[in-house]
Order: C-alpha cells, then structure tokens, then sequence
C-alpha cells in the first residue's frame, strides 16, 4: 500500500510536466465587452479583427509605470505606423471608482491609440497570469494567437515590443 502511494506521488510531478504542453493556445477575439471613456460599450468580437498584429497594453491609473509606457507608445506610434500597420489598445483595469480618472487620463495625455475600460477584469481570466502585475503587454499576430507578453515596464522596453510588432506581419 505504502508503495503504491509512493509510486503514485512520484510520478504526480512527471503528469504536471506533460500536461504543459497539451494547454490550449490563447487567441482573440474572446467576446469581452469594455466601455470606451465616453461610457459606450464595445465588444471585442467587433474590436479584434484578424489581418494584423494587436497590441492589447493593460494598465491603471494608479500605476506610475503604466503610464511611462503608454507615454513611450505614444511618443513612438505615429512613427511605428508608418513602418508597419498594427493596432494598439490601452485597457484599463481600474476598479468601478477609478473610471473617471480613466475618462480623464484619456482626454488630458490624447494618446493616438484608442483607451477602454474592462470594467468586469474580464480579461483577468482569459490571458495567461491574470494580469498579476502592471504593466502587461500582449501581443497577437495577425491570426490572433498571443505569441509574445511581457510584464512590468523599463525605458527602452518599446524598442523590444517594437521588433516583436514587425516579426508579427
């Protein structure tokens, strides 16, 4: 008896290993609705079109480096447009009280690329580590498969989101 619990707790970590490879691969558009900052709503399902590589950045508020990021995307978009066609999205997943610093962060920075709110944190449970740590940046190439991410911000990582945008094409 003994022996067969060892044995079965033994090979439990070789199971956790195999089963790595069998998880399902993320893809859009996953059907979220958000609001714009003017509170209308969207689905992603008419947002996400396949075709060409999106950006889906996810910030807060409250979050100093969210907002070096998106200042960063901003700075470099008009740029990065010109060389390669993309879509970028900022998502905020501020809490119900924060929306109006949303709408307001929108109006104030104009960023180039469109602003939404995940009101639910819908996506939270669609992408790999439920967004545990701001910022978060996905990338999806031009099927909609999630082939790049990257958490936490640090001048000069656009450069890198940049290189990963053009090898989507």
């Amino acid at each position: 008896m003994k022996i067969r619990l060892l044995i079965a707790f033994c090979a439990l970590p070789l199971t956790a290993v195999f089963s790595q490879n069998t998880q399902p691969s993320v893809a859009f558009p996953f059907g979220i609705t958000l609001l714009k900052p003017d509170s209308t709503t969207v689905n992603t399902n008419e947002l996400l079109k396949k075709g060409k590589p999106t950006v889906l950045a996810f910030w807060l508020t409250t979050c100093v480096p969210c907002q070096a990021e998106l200042a960063s995307y901003a700075q470099h978009f008009a740029e990065w447009q010109k060389e390669t066609d993309f879509r970028l999205l900022a998502i905020s997943i501020d809490f119900p009280e924060r929306f109006p610093q949303v709408k307001k962060m929108a109006r104030e920075k104009k960023w180039p690329f469109p602003v939404y709110w995940d009101n639910t944190r819908a996506f939270k449970a669609v992408l790999p580590g439920g967004l545990n740590g701001l910022p978060q940046v996905f990338l999806f190439d031009k099927n909609g498969t999630l082939i790049w991410q990257h958490k936490k911000y640090a001048p000069g990582d656009e450069a890198e989101l940049f290189k990963q945008i053009k090898a989507a094409r």
